[in-house]
């Protein structure tokens, strides 16, 4: 009874210290843009990453195992693998499931259709019968055996004189953003400015706002990943450092926390961006131990300042829920953490006047 109760503390504990260090991200002022005069390139043994407008290098042989991207406030959907008769045949249905469904007060749940290309769709439409406030703004476009997927929504409510309904701004951006749209192998770095997410790449130096939140299983490991945040969070919405909440957590915790050791916490500088790091190895909730290394920043809520998390994990459960022991000792973790971390860098791009010199 003693160990099943022991053992049931320590997965409350580590429960506890998991939903922690996934919380709101930390308060961190005074931050400055990044330096682009960093090199793109990954160092012997590494693969570069590109996410959004950031590198990250990990191990060479370490794979992008999931994510989510937003970006100037469409959601990206997983691109898909398809031929261009699929990718046709997808379209037609859904211009006619549209059409043939009837809307209250509109003939139909399609408000609009728009091709501005070949291969590129734009749906405006409505999402149940009885809507009227928030319409769907979809954009699709094939390119070379890949189907891209964009999500908006316009609201309905009437314009300021003068100004572009919200409806035909969404449109607009939308057809810009596929317009941008580039294929992209995972490991190719663009030199231009723009947005890089899974399997694609948006030409363009300038949009209004990015999101993005992913996973890298490290190569060699698989019970170790890391994950990447970043995302604008206002000065209103700041919480408290992440060491003050650490702090609060393990002495609300009491003897229970005996099982997280510390292995390092403080400041700490990534680029210019100003953080805190607080590095654990705990028990997983199958009693196996592990690493839970986290540094995070909050920003000012622009592009060049936003919001950003990064995080390594060890002891992982693997895909049938297993616990797994990690294969690295604390000295080792760190090491690998403090390689990734170092690495985390702006894309340095090259600017479209200065290409055509």
């Amino acid at each position: 009874m003693i160990v099943k109760e022991l053992l049931r503390l320590i997965t409350i504990l580590s429960v506890t210290i998991w939903l922690f260090l996934s919380g709101d991200i930390s308060s961190q002022k005074g931050l400055q843009i990044m330096n682009t005069a960093q090199a793109s390139e990954s160092v012997p043994g590494f693969s570069t990453f590109c996410i959004g407008r950031f590198l990250l290098d990990m191990p060479a042989g370490s794979v992008l195992s999931g994510g989510n991207y937003r970006y100037d406030f469409a959601r990206l959907d997983k691109p898909k693998v398809m031929n261009l008769d699929e990718f046709e045949a997808d379209m037609v249905a859904k211009e006619k499931a549209l059409k043939s469904t009837k809307h209250q007060i509109e003939p139909s749940l399609l408000r609009l259709l728009f091709k501005p290309d070949p291969h590129s769709w734009i749906f405006v439409y409505w999402e149940e019968s009885f809507s009227t406030s928030i319409a769907q703004v979809e954009g699709y476009r094939w390119i070379d055996g890949t189907r891209y997927l964009f999500k908006k929504k316009a609201g309905m409510s009437k314009p300021r004189t003068g100004t572009m309904s919200r409806q035909d701004y969404a449109v607009d951006r939308m057809r810009k953003i596929l317009s941008s749209l580039h294929k992209r192998s995972n490991n190719d770095i663009p030199a231009e400015p723009g947005y890089c997410f899974e399997e694609g790449f948006i030409a363009n130096p300038e949009w209004e706002m990015e999101e993005a939140a992913i996973d890298i299983e490290i190569a060699g490991h698989p019970d170790a990943y890391v994950s990447v945040w970043f995302y604008p969070l206002s000065r209103r919405a700041h919480s408290e450092p992440l060491l003050d909440r650490v702090g609060g957590v393990l002495q609300m915790l009491g003897r229970m926390a005996t099982s997280v050791h510390v292995l390092r916490r403080g400041d700490r500088k990534v680029g210019p961006y100003q953080g805190q790091e607080f590095l654990v190895t705990a028990p997983n909730s199958g009693g196996v131990r592990g690493h839970s290394f986290l540094w995070e920043t909050e920003g000012d809520g622009t592009l060049d300042t936003p919001a950003l998390k990064i995080e390594m994990t060890t002891g992982s459960r693997d895909k049938d829920g297993n616990p797994q022991q990690t294969r690295l000792s604390n000295k080792q973790a760190m090491r690998l953490w403090d390689q990734v971390l170092d690495s985390f860098r702006l894309r340095p791009v090259v600017a479209p006047q200065e290409k055509q010199q």
